[in-house]
């Protein structure tokens, strides 16, 4: 009799692997949704979209890869769409990892971390402290020294409240000691009110301030990166003045939860061969891209370690329950 249970559990084991595999195998059969929380144009948008053509470019996945834009509400919307689609692997999502983090807080809705399958990461974009050319500190030492001599004298304009310009102003004062007066303002307000003296500094995106930079209108005192950023190697961290400071929003990939493990092993290794691609390096050197890869496991964990630090960031900025 336990012959026979023991045969029957074996032909069980090897139908299910068989099954597995042929799925496996088959996947994907239909066009596969990459849901975007921008509207077009965005850098979300344009990662996203940039990362789409290559996959489509070198045939990476054997059906469609259709970018679908549902902004609004802070990535509420993006965000709870594909956490309602629990365990359909033909529904992804472009992950800016401040905003998946910080959307749950601001919401008060059911999208924290549990509700999607990170698949990986293709890099870290960065922010920096910016100046104006003719500023008066020459270095971001002298930055912050100023600020102490006259807390909240220095105004900083920041994009998005919660994002990662926020997020900056909010660490510089944490591990400074200093006091500045942090605004946030729309699109590209911040850098044109630091070109226009209007604001003394501004903590947004790189790529904002690059062009600029290049044209000697601007000064990067420093990034809040570990290393120098290749592509600027000019550039100085603000770890290498004395401040421990690393920020910016990882770009990333995730699929809802459920889904299954077969999809998400293809699902990676895609993204790992888009990310190896000479598209994708040139993207990330035009972008100023800390170009690092995180695979699924790594991608998990630096959500789940990032979590803490903006839970409290986002109560001590007031921001828990406001949208």
């Amino acid at each position: 009799m336990r012959m026979h249970v023991r045969a029957r559990r074996a032909a069980v084991f090897l139908l299910l692997a068989g099954v597995s595999g042929a799925w496996a195998q088959n996947y994907p059969i239909k066009p596969v949704e990459l849901v975007v929380h921008t509207s077009a144009g965005g850098g979300g948008d344009l990662f996203a979209r940039t990362v789409a053509e290559i996959i489509t470019r070198d045939k990476l996945l054997p059906q469609p890869l259709v970018v679908s834009n549902k902004a609004g509400g802070g990535g509420t919307i993006a965000f709870s769409y594909v956490a309602g689609k629990r365990g359909d692997p033909y529904t992804l999502l472009a992950v800016p990892s401040t905003v998946l983090l910080t959307a749950p807080l601001r919401s008060g809705l059911d999208i924290g971390l549990d509700k999607f399958t990170p698949l990986a990461s293709l890099g870290l974009d960065l922010n920096g402290v910016t100046v104006r050319a003719d500023a008066p500190y020459a270095t971001f030492i002298d930055f912050v020294e100023a600020a102490k001599r006259e807390p909240n004298s220095i105004v900083i304009g920041f994009g998005s409240i919660g994002g990662t310009g926020h997020y900056l102003a909010y660490q510089l004062e944490k591990v400074t000691g200093a006091r500045f007066r942090a605004v946030p303002m729309k699109g590209a307000q911040a850098v044109l009110s630091v070109l226009g003296g209007h604001v003394h500094a501004t903590t947004e995106n790189l790529s904002e301030v690059m062009g600029h930079v290049e044209a000697k209108k601007m000064r990067v005192l420093g990034v809040p990166s570990a290393q120098r950023i290749p592509a600027a190697p000019t550039i100085p961290t603000l770890r290498e003045q004395g401040y421990n400071i690393q920020s910016g929003v990882r770009r990333g990939f995730a699929a809802p939860a459920g889904i299954p493990k077969e999809a998400a092993v293809a699902l990676e290794a895609m993204l790992e061969k888009a990310h190896q691609s000479a598209a994708w390096k040139e993207f990330a050197t035009r972008n100023l891209l800390d170009n690092t890869y995180l695979n699924a496991a790594a991608w998990g964990r630096y959500l789940a370690e990032r979590q803490p630090d903006m839970v409290q960031f986002m109560k001590d900025a007031g921001l828990v329950g406001k949208p």
